[in-house]
């Protein structure tokens, strides 16, 4: 069995790893690429953690040590015909000439045209096609193997992970590798699947013009079907750790987990539960896309700053940002131990499931109520209205009308004026945050300050903690400040007695040293004290085997190349 695990590209997750050799038995490749790149991914920008090339290249060079492999990514869904771009063409050129200086053993796409692409310019890089490219019958699996080779690996649709007489018959007469996608809890038959990859495509390119805006429409929609029709959750194509054995037994033993925008923990359980094929308690604690998430500490990412900004850019109202972090969670609990029997006894073998689920299938309608569980109790009612309204706010465009002119309200209880969602503030916290706010552009600020303010209440509400005090604001501001001006928050920290060894282990220190300053008041402090200013990571650091690369800016130079 072989396992290829999302990479959040934090090295806390690396290091918990090789402490722990046991859980890389099944181990074999990370996947993951830049917040915004080339071609755009299957996650917007701001879910994904920002890191520079040198950053990446310390990740997959520590991947390579632990003798697990790397899969990068090109695989969004649309990319506006830019890869028909010279200009882009050259950058994915160079691009490829970097993966292969770091020994990137394999490239996903999703375009066709890309497979061949890359495949012309770097034959070693083995090609993967993505899960989003919908590879759903023998025809386009063999279609698809014609593209990538016998040495490729094609990851079927999850929408055939069910499917045992399709998946079976794929495997005997296609040769290259195949992988599944485990613990996608997309909707079954998803309507709103290739919208939003396409969607989220164009949300994490590095050259389109909307610049990273983002609205997630399409997993509100997913999560009101599921938050109203429990047996949705039942009828999505996830695979339990305990049931992989099933596919193992018919030749297919290569599982990709999903969560790039999840923080270490929560990869680590994953992972542990599909190595040990089995997992304690709640499915939904492993499952992508299980509820709506909207607490930016239990993401990788953290750039919820950068999307607000670049929304209000689009005309989207400044209160937007408090009513999508305003979400509450969501209590449900999916029992594993009441599902043994789910693949077991489906009927037809799962064949039929996109024919007649619903219609005159209603199997999974069975497990519903002795599987899945949801609390009695005011915060799961209020999830589910808050969805609804989510759901109305966006169809209605009342993101683009002033808070005091729309027509729907939230179904929350409106807060004191003085805080977010009720919880009071030391005078110490409110000064603190008020003063750290210098260090990011004034356009940024209100959309700063708003973020950690909006966690800090809603982490003090999941602890119990009845004041927001300085200790929480700093340990936040640590994990929401915008990157570019995270080096300046450290600094400014030591200036004022903090020690950041409190906040932040050793590699986040690192790491936030080796930053440029975002500031030229806390630069020129740091030069004054005799500090080495790094004004760009990227340059001050040559990859692992240096090669030149050719110029490629006129007609001449790119056919030479």
């Amino acid at each position: 069995m072989r396992i290829s695990l999302a990479c959040n590209w934090r090295m806390d997750l690396l290091h918990k790893l090789e402490n722990n050799p046991e859980s890389i038995k099944f181990l074999y490749d990370f996947y993951g690429t830049f917040d915004l790149s080339f071609t755009g991914t299957g996650r917007p920008f701001f879910l994904m953690a920002k890191r520079d090339r040198a950053e990446i290249e310390d990740f997959i060079n520590k991947v390579h040590d632990l003798g697990l492999k790397f899969t990068w990514l090109w695989n969004g869904m649309c990319l506006g015909y830019h890869m028909f771009n010279q200009e882009e063409q050259t950058k994915a050129l160079k691009e490829l000439d970097w993966l292969s200086d770091l020994d990137v053993e394999y490239l996903t796409v999703a375009d066709p045209y890309l497979a061949k692409f890359a495949k012309e310019y770097s034959p070693n890089l083995k090609l993967k096609v993505s899960v989003i490219s919908e590879v759903n019958s023998l025809t386009r699996a063999l279609e698809w193997e014609e593209i990538v080779g016998k040495e490729g690996v094609i990851t079927l649709s999850i929408m055939l992970n069910r499917n045992f007489p399709v998946l079976k018959e794929i495997r005997e007469k296609v040769d290259c590798d195949i992988e599944l996608l485990t613990n996608d809890c997309c909707l079954n038959e998803c309507p709103f699947r290739f919208f939003h990859y396409t969607e989220c495509s164009h949300a994490s390119q590095s050259y389109d013009k909307l610049d990273g805006y983002y609205n997630d429409w399409a997993t509100i929609a997913c999560q009101n079907q599921k938050a109203f029709r429990p047996k949705q959750i039942i009828m999505g194509k996830w695979i339990q750790p305990s049931d992989l054995d099933k596919y193992i037994d018919i030749g297919i033993d290569y599982f990709k987990i999903s969560g790039r925008r999840y923080g270490t923990d929560w990869l680590y359980r994953a992972l542990q539960s599909y190595s040990n094929k089995s997992h304690t308690g709640n499915l939904g604690e492993i499952f992508n896309g299980y509820s709506f998430v909207s607490d930016p500490l239990e993401l990788a990412g953290n750039q919820f700053s950068e999307f607000s900004l670049r929304q209000e850019k689009m005309g989207v109202d400044a209160d937007n940002q408090s009513i999508m972090l305003s979400v509450p969670d969501f209590n449900a609990q999916l029992k594993g131990d009441e599902l043994s029997s789910l693949i077991e006894n489906m009927p037809f073998k799962g064949e039929k499931c996109a024919e007649i689920c619903g219609v005159s299938c209603f199997y999974c309608d069975n497990f519903v109520d002795r599987a899945y569980f949801v609390p009695s109790g005011e915060s799961n009612a209020t999830y589910r209205n808050y969805m609804k309204f989510l759901y109305d706010y966006l169809n209605k465009g009342e993101m683009f009308v002033p808070k005091e002119k729309r027509t729907l309200k939230p179904p929350k209880k409106e807060a004191e004026a003085d805080t977010y969602f009720g919880v009071q503030w030391t005078p110490e916290a409110e000064e603190f945050l008020d003063e750290t706010m210098f260090i990011v552009p004034e356009s940024m600020q209100l959309a700063a300050k708003k973020g950690i303010g909006m966690t800090a209440e809603r982490t003090a509400e999941k602890k119990q903690i009845d004041l927001v005090d300085k200790e929480l604001i700093i340990s936040i501001t640590f994990q929401l400040v915008p990157q570019p001006f995270k080096h300046d928050f450290y600094d400014f920290c030591i200036e004022k007695g903090i020690d950041p060894h409190k906040y932040l282990n050793e590699d986040e220190i690192k790491s936030i040293t080796s930053l440029p300053y975002g500031t030229e008041k806390m630069k020129k402090k740091a030069e004054e004290q005799g500090k080495r200013v790094e004004k760009n990571k990227i340059e001050n650091k040559p990859t692992k085997k240096p090669k030149v690369i050719l110029s490629m800016n006129t007609k001449e130079e790119w056919e030479a190349y």
